[in-house]
């Protein structure tokens, strides 16, 4: 399967736009297709072929990637291994234009990070990278969506490909899509609400976050969230533990679905028929590593994800280190597909290091909300050499709840907290102002209130 050779695309006349769109959707729909068939073992050959053809287009054609690679011998691709990493700094490095592979002309999309955590990174797709994805992420929301569905996009559309992904897939599928997106003054969250109990939606796509916030609006503007007709929310943007989606699934009445993705390849895991996140393996080579030395970690353990594209024309990358932990699930999934599946467990820059040991936010999150009495939201973070949280307790005394909490943090990592209460009123403000509000902070709070 060879990669499109970009010096010779542009030369070519393009054929009439609708020809382009349905012959190049096919392609991609066979492809997938193909992939799906494979066993295990076909689908380790099949990525060891497309790496050696991955990399040889990146050595060639991308400027970053011409000058990293220039030690290696010619045969180099087949084994991840022998390959160096490739950072968020190497990205910020190469703006705009730096890690880019085809001519500018055969640019489809282009996207930038938002720059939360630094200098934005950039992003680039051909036509052809778009449809791959998109046939995928389609195939995906066939299996909750249709005609006849009435769909919130509530994700940002500015900058990423995720949103314009997402809603094209939804109107393949015979959906009809409401790009709402998030933090507009066109239409800001609580117009969202007011939309969604007027418009009764069979899905929404947001953060769980996100998700809790519009079922808050609803219920103070006098409506029952569950009675009004949302079958399903996707979720995307942030991580959520197993305690956090089930009261958000028993709030809406609603399936909870994840789909996980990054802004320079889009999405990485999409969700089977059963609800699990099987990764893009065939547009992607995957590697969980440890976050400290970069060892190779036991299928199952949660460790650094670590990606190659496979197919890629307008923005190779080799053995890039998301900062995502994940962990993936050794066994198949009972839906039958050939991709394995993830899950995500946080950003490796969110582990909070305290008396001498690091804590996953996710398993946190677990036990501070699975303890009776807590509400929906809390938030943590070091305070000098403590572990400080906040937590909402609606439903039981907080002196209660908090010292149940101590008590709990303290028996699963070891490490004694200073709880404190936060009150629903101070998180609502507090997450309107935010892009990601599932990254909830001590900080944030105070300046809310």
């Amino acid at each position: 399967m060879a990669i499109l050779d970009p010096t010779t695309a542009s030369d070519r006349p393009p054929p009439p736009p609708r020809d382009r769109c349905c012959a190049v959707r096919e392609a991609a729909t066979a492809e997938l297709d193909a992939f799906e068939a494979l066993d295990r073992a076909g689908v380790r050959a099949w990525q060891r072929d497309r790496l050696r053809e991955q990399v040889a287009h990146a050595r060639r054609h991308a400027p970053f990637y011409r000058h990293r690679l220039r030690a290696l011998p010619p045969a180099a691709g087949e084994d991840p291994a022998q390959l160096p990493f490739t950072t968020k700094d190497d990205l910020r490095g190469g703006y705009p234009f730096g890690l880019l592979a085809v001519p500018l002309a055969d640019v489809a999309r282009y996207g930038e990070s938002t720059g939360t955590t630094g200098a934005p990174t950039s992003s680039a797709i051909t036509y052809q990278d778009w449809v791959r994805g998109n046939v995928s992420t389609a195939r995906s929301l066939a299996h909750r969506f249709g005609p006849g569905d009435l769909v919130f996009v509530a994700i940002p559309y500015e900058l990423s490909f995720a949103a314009y992904d997402l809603d094209r897939a939804l109107e393949t599928v015979g959906a009809a899509v409401v790009g709402t997106g998030i933090l507009s003054a066109v239409c800001p969250v609580e117009r969202t609400a007011r939309m969604i109990a007027e418009l009764r939606p069979a899905g929404i796509v947001c953060s769980p976050t996100r998700a809790l916030r519009l079922h808050d609006l609803l219920r103070d503007a006098g409506h029952d969230p569950a009675a009004l007709g949302v079958r399903t929310v996707l979720y995307v943007g942030e991580t959520c533990s197993p305690a956090k989606l089930a009261k958000i699934s028993r709030l809406w009445q609603a399936e909870l679905v994840p789909a996980y993705g990054t802004t320079e390849t889009n999405s990485l895991a999409l969700s089977c028929a059963l609800g699990r996140a099987h990764l893009t393996e065939d547009r992607h080579l995957f590697e969980v590593l440890d976050p400290d030395d970069a060892t190779p970690l036991a299928a199952g353990r949660a460790g650094e994800l670590v990606l190659s594209t496979l197919l890629a024309q307008a923005m190779p990358l080799l053995r890039y280190r998301t900062g995502d932990l994940v962990s993936v699930d050794p066994d198949p999934c009972p839906c039958g597909s050939v991709r394995a599946t993830v899950r995500h467990h946080g950003r490796v820059g969110d582990r909070l290091h305290v008396a001498g040991r690091t804590l996953d936010r996710l398993d946190l999150e677990e036990a501070v909300l699975s303890v009776s009495g807590t509400g929906l939201y809390y938030a943590a973070g070091v305070v000098g050499e403590a572990l400080h949280l906040r937590v909402e307790c609606p439903d039981r005394p907080a002196h209660l709840v908090r010292r149940e909490v101590a008590d709990r943090v303290r028996a699963r990592f070891g490490v004694t907290p200073e709880v404190g209460e936060v009150d629903r009123a101070t998180v609502g403000r507090a997450m309107d102002a935010m892009l990601k509000p599932g990254n909830l902070t001590l900080a944030d709070l105070d300046a809310a209130r």
